[in-house]
């Protein structure tokens, strides 16, 4: 996140969005972050998951994250809606587009946590984290590998119908936090008549 010199207006607006984020994730258990329409950080990681400080130590995993960001803008940009899939790691994730009131967007609000269920068996479930594990190169010299086990295992399980709840919920809250002249300072669009 880069510090700018913003106008009084935006920086309650990214104050705000901030501990609106914080709130939202610790109700829900989740972490989020929010990006503008580049992929770049526009808040502070909120709520981040054990799990995901885990993958976090792996330069493949802290890439795989940071790809995550700019994929989710180009994606909702593209389709103009929310996003639900799964993330690099295997988590369910969820990429809430950021839209002016003309329907333009100009970022988007990632989020990452829980684990859908797919009628997987726990054998099932393991056998694919430590797949994903050693691609993440998550090792012993890296991270115990039980321990990665006992995080996925704090991780709950999610419908993608409580995901677009969230979502939602989300993009509403946003949406009225939302002055037009800070929302496009805070997202850096010039030229625009809000």
């Amino acid at each position: 996140m880069a510090e700018k010199q913003l106008s009084e207006e935006a920086q309650w607006f990214l104050k705000n969005l901030q501990r609106l984020q914080d709130d939202f994730a610790d109700s829900i258990g989740a972490q989020i972050v929010t990006t503008d329409r580049n992929g770049n950080l526009i808040t502070k990681m909120s709520g981040q998951q054990r799990i995901c400080q885990i993958i976090q130590k792996t330069e493949k995993g802290k890439k795989g994250c940071a790809d995550a960001y700019h994929a989710a803008v180009g994606l909702v940009k593209k389709i103009k809606e929310s996003v639900f899939m799964d993330c690099h790691a295997g988590l369910a994730s969820l990429w809430v587009p950021i839209k002016t009131k003309s329907g333009e967007i100009v970022g988007s609000i990632t989020g990452c946590g829980g684990r859908y269920d797919r009628g997987e068996s726990k054998e099932e479930i393991r056998k694919k984290f430590i797949e994903l594990a050693d691609k993440l190169g998550i090792t012993e010299d890296v991270h115990p590998r039980e321990d990665y086990l006992k995080a996925l295992e704090e991780v709950k399980v999610i419908t993608e119908s409580e995901m677009k709840k969230r979502a939602e919920r989300l993009a509403k809250l946003v949406g009225i936090l939302a002055e037009e002249s800070a929302l496009g300072e805070a997202f850096e669009i010039e030229g625009k008549e809000w």
